[in-house]
């Protein structure tokens, strides 16, 4: 006979897809180590049904990972349901999530399904989940110990054999041992866990989530932009991206709004990407060059830099542009 895990969809290398340059997993992309590492946590879990736990900072996309899971799992032909309860009024989270009988609290005018019913047989992605009150936890372990619930304001049990994947963007750890988080629940939800890198943690992937973000939103906006100019990268490259890839797309989406040019340049970013070029730009100085020639090609290169602005080119000369102004007229440039 064969096993549970046997009986599953084979994860065959076709998940793992090279296209210009680009390696992505169903729709996730990266090729960075620590992103190869979380495609085979994903490519694990999916030949189970066991629950899932996702950690990662706001941004790094994990409910891209959740959805990826279930499409890889048996049950990608079953409903996929996915709430974020920390968007949710708390009072409102258990009817959610378990549903109601008509009259069963003030407004419940009729009868209402919950995720775990509706998405029976399938997967329910719940993000977020820090933020449940100890009465939904309660009813949560109950649904996981015995594969049932019951209704707000019902007295007959619902079955259930819904998958549960659930994620969050705090340290649960810490949530656990102050006690703001049932343990027992935890334990319950911790059976396979996934760790997703915040996008500082793996730069090098920023290239090819940019390339793939200019196709969509130059499709999008109906733009001809081809590339993104070396400069650009950089500035991307050195920002420290605290809202992650979510972040990622909202600055390349502006950008490309802003940007009527085949290549995308430093100027089409939000102005707090104007400087971060600047930081990590360096010249050589050759041996033997005089302090007047030293003097001349800084001030090139800080112009070069600032695209002609004289402005920043003596903000970042350090000087006033009235002394920009002298040295320009010093060297006849």
């Amino acid at each position: 006979m064969k096993t549970a895990i046997e009986r599953q969809p084979q994860i065959v290398e076709e998940e793992l897809v090279s296209t210009r340059g680009k390696v992505r997993f169903g729709d996730i992309i990266g090729s960075s180590a620590s992103m190869l590492e979380v495609y085979d946590h994903i490519s694990q879990a999916a030949q189970t049904d066991i629950p899932v736990l996702i950690l990662g900072e706001t941004g790094t996309g994990k409910d891209l990972v959740a959805s990826t899971i279930h499409k890889m799992s048996a049950r990608a032909g079953q409903p996929y349901l996915a709430v974020n309860l920390g968007a949710l009024p708390s009072e409102l989270v258990g009817s959610e999530l378990f549903g109601h009988e008509k009259g069963a609290f003030t407004g419940a005018v009729q009868q209402h399904n919950g995720v775990f019913e509706q998405g029976d047989k399938g997967t329910v992605f719940l993000d977020e989940i820090d933020t449940m009150d100890e009465k939904v936890q309660v009813s949560l372990l109950r649904l996981l110990e015995q594969k049932k619930f019951k209704r707000l304001g019902g007295t007959h049990n619902i079955n259930s054999k819904a998958r549960l994947v659930a994620a969050t963007n705090e340290n649960i750890d810490n949530l656990v041992e102050s006690g703001a988080f049932r343990n027992d629940l935890f334990y319950r939800l911790d059976v396979f866990r996934i760790a997703l890198p915040p996008l500082r943690e793996r730069k090098s992937d920023i290239p090819l989530l940019v390339d793939e973000m200019l196709l969509k939103y130059s499709k999008t906006y109906k733009k001809s932009i081809s590339s993104i100019s070396p400069d650009a990268i950089e500035a991307l490259l050195s920002f420290d991206w605290p809202g992650n890839v979510r972040e990622l797309k909202n600055v390349i989406q502006r950008a490309v709004i802003f940007c009527n040019e085949e290549e995308l340049q430093v100027e089409h970013l939000p102005p707090r990407f104007h400087n971060q070029v600047y930081e990590t730009k360096s010249i050589s100085i050759p041996l033997g060059m005089s302090l007047d020639n030293v003097e001349r090609e800084m001030v090139l290169h800080a112009l070069a830099a600032t695209n002609n602005n004289r402005t920043e080119a003596a903000k970042l000369l350090g000087i006033s542009r009235r002394a920009l102004y002298n040295k320009l007229n010093k060297h006849n440039l």
